[in-house]
Formats: C-alpha cells, structure tokens, sequence
C-alpha cells in the first residue's frame, strides 16, 4: 500500500484518477494544502477499520486478543476504587513536587 501526497490543486484536476487509484489500488492519499497535509483521501474499507476495531483483525485474531484481556484481568487483584483513586493521587501529588523542586 503506497503513501502518496498530492497538491489540493492537483487533486481537483485529477479526482478521477485519485479515487480510483484508492478504491482498486488501495493507495492513502495525503493531501496538500499550503504544503502543509491537510486530509487524508482512503478507501471506505480502510475508513471502516478506523471506525470498527472488529474489522481490523479476523475472528481468531480478535478472539485472541480478548483471551489475552480476559487473562491480565483475572490476575489484576480485587482492590478497592476508593484506594485505587487515593493511590493514584497521592503519586500525581508526588511527581508534582518532584517537578517544582526540580524547577526550582
């Protein structure tokens, strides 16, 4: 799959060209504007996969990765919320005034 930038300008003149060369060739157009990138031009399939992470991998990949999920959470120990949250403040607390004596 190729990566291909294209002027704004270049775009209006040749559409066509450029959505057929990302609907059969499977090609991402980056495009220009001011010569800075500005949007991506790709196919609905590609656009799908963004929306649906479901369609990025097969049923057996994803049935995969879900095992793996299912597993780190049954060994995670049962723990409180509240004194997940007073943990997790306490640590910001501490690296905020690690950071001031080191600005200081």
């Amino acid at each position: 799959m190729l990566n291909n930038s294209v002027s704004i300008d270049d775009l209006r003149t040749n559409l066509a060209e450029f959505i057929g060369r990302v609907m059969y060739g499977k090609d991402r157009i980056i495009i220009k504007k001011y010569n800075r990138d500005a949007a991506v031009l790709l196919s609905v399939d590609d656009y799908e996969k963004l929306l649906d992470p479901t369609k990025r991998l097969s049923k057996s990949q994803w049935d995969e990765e879900v095992r793996k999920l299912d597993s780190i959470r049954t060994n995670i120990p049962d723990a409180d919320p509240t004194d997940i949250v007073k943990e997790i403040n306490q640590v910001i607390r501490d690296v905020r005034a690690e950071n001031k004596n080191q600005n200081a």
